[in-house]
């Protein structure tokens, strides 16, 4: 039985013009069983969805768009790009206040639910991690300020389960890739088109759990559904997996590898490649910032050591609290992530003519 639009659940999904949300958008459209508005800063172009395009920094906007719903799923974010990698105030203005406009709106117009997308680099400050489990601490010291901020976000919105009427719960995934994504695979292919992924760095053994984007919307529906006031997963936060952690470099490869691109193969020692990022950021560029404009270096210490570092979450509080299991394993999300990304295709050797 198809849902009528008067008893079609009524959700908001932040950031429904973006990565996730669109594959989230699809998801619930295309179930029949929700009447989806949209509140992004672009419009999504879908004619089956209604879009609010609006600013989550302005709590009057966010006020509005919140009146009348069932369900909100907080998927907006700003994350470090190209553009903003050292805009910590916009971060912390989308990311912090914007959620708490999201929280306050929630519970002034008595809406039930609220899933948020935080981030498993919640707990994560540079040491390796082995199927960490929703026991492990915030990082003390987190990575970046982008990850601050998704802390800050993730407490707001579990410290406002139980006010009002509202219930709360912020999934934790881990190393998203898909069709739509915006940084994995277009950065992997740049650098690879420079040069630079021939490299690994360290032993090359290190596991990461990525994570299909589809399977991520399908967590935040899942959770969505079982998440009410006093329900065992109201209040808490869960890490979302692909339950099946891939060694980090290999993955790369598997996306470079059918784009035309070579793996990585080459190995360069940790400790030498920390130091010379290291000696960059602390010395070199402070040094030279008087005299030369520098752009912010892409070789951090912190990518350095992500790149050398374990990173896998079990997912079995989130299977057990409400049924999660993925539905696309990583192999059949890297063909469909492969197949998007035909445009990126690496141009072929022009071949020597033969001499008449």
């Amino acid at each position: 039985m198809v849902a009528t639009r008067s008893t079609k659940q009524k959700c908001l999904v932040t950031g429904g013009a973006g990565f996730l949300g669109k594959h989230l958008v699809d998801q619930l459209a295309g179930s029949g069983a929700y009447e989806v508005t949209v509140f992004d800063i672009r419009d999504t172009g879908d004619t089956r969805v209604m879009t609010i395009v609006g600013d989550l920094r302005d709590p009057i906007q966010v006020d509005k768009a919140c009146e009348g719903l069932d369900v909100v799923f907080h998927c907006a974010t700003a994350a470090p790009s190209a553009a903003n990698v050292s805009n910590k105030r916009l971060m912390h203005d989308v990311n912090v206040k914007g959620t708490q406009h999201i929280v306050d709106a929630c519970i002034k117009h008595g809406v039930p639910k609220l899933v948020y997308t935080s981030s498993a680099s919640v707990v994560f400050e540079g040491r390796s991690l082995y199927n960490a489990d929703e026991s492990t601490p915030y990082a003390a010291r987190p990575m970046d300020y982008y990850t601050e901020t998704k802390i800050l976000g993730e407490k707001a919105i579990l410290a406002a389960n139980g006010k009002g009427k509202l219930a709360t719960v912020a999934l934790r995934p881990s190393g998203i890739f898909g069709e739509g994504d915006p940084l994995l695979v277009p950065i992997a292919v740049e650098k690879a088109k420079q040069g630079k992924m021939k490299y690994i760095i360290g032993s090359g053994d290190n596991l990461m759990d990525y994570t299909y984007v589809g399977n991520v919307a399908q967590a935040h529906i899942q959770a969505g559904e079982a998440l009410i006031p006093g329900s065992r997963i109201a209040g808490k936060a869960y890490f979302i997996s692909n339950d099946d952690p891939q060694p980090f470099w290999g993955f790369l490869g598997d996306v470079l590898e059918p784009l035309g691109y070579g793996r990585p193969r080459i190995h360069l020692p940790w400790l030498l490649i920390f130091i010379i990022a290291w000696l960059l950021e602390n010395i070199i560029t402070p040094l030279l910032k008087p005299i030369k404009e520098i752009k912010p270096s892409e070789f951090t210490t912190q990518r350095v050591t992500i790149a050398a570092c374990n990173r896998t979450f079990t997912c079995e509080r989130a299977k057990k609290d409400f049924g999660y299991k993925p539905k696309v394993s990583v192999q059949e999300g890297l063909k469909r992530t492969v197949a998007a990304f035909q445009h990126l295709q690496a141009a072929p050797h022009p071949t020597k003519g033969k001499k008449a």
